[in-house]
């Protein structure tokens, strides 16, 4: 969700999301992320399609925090996953650039990625 929010991924429905069996564990587990399409907005207020929190579908770190006991997290350890996505994404450009992504390709996808601090993240 995080992620999505960072990205502007609002293609973020239930079939992009799945479990995989893990035969070491003898149990499921969510598959790893898949079909992510950061889409370019001018927009301030963004909108994923799968509600994320109390305020629905609203794009921000405060609203999918506040659902983080769903998932078992004590308000510590998801500001410490935040934390950890927020610092992946901001290297985005580092990643793209050891991929070799054309500039152009780079500048059309800018505007889909998001400051942690422009969605409720300091």
């Amino acid at each position: 969700m995080v992620f999505n929010i960072l990205v502007s991924n609002d293609d973020d429905h239930l079939r992009n999301h799945a479990f995989i069996w893990e035969p070491d564990a003898n149990g499921w587990a969510l598959s790893p992320l898949y079909d992510v399409l950061p889409k370019p907005q001018v927009a301030q207020e963004r909108y994923l399609h799968l509600g994320i929190g109390k305020q629905g579908r609203f794009a921000s770190i405060p609203n999918a925090l506040s659902r983080a006991a769903l998932f078992g997290l004590n308000d510590a350890q998801a500001r410490e996953i935040v934390g950890r996505i927020c610092r992946c994404v901001r290297e985005w450009r580092t990643s793209f650039d050891e991929f070799d992504i054309d500039p152009k390709d780079m500048a059309a996808v800018a505007m889909a990625i998001r400051h942690p601090r422009d969605v409720g993240w300091n």
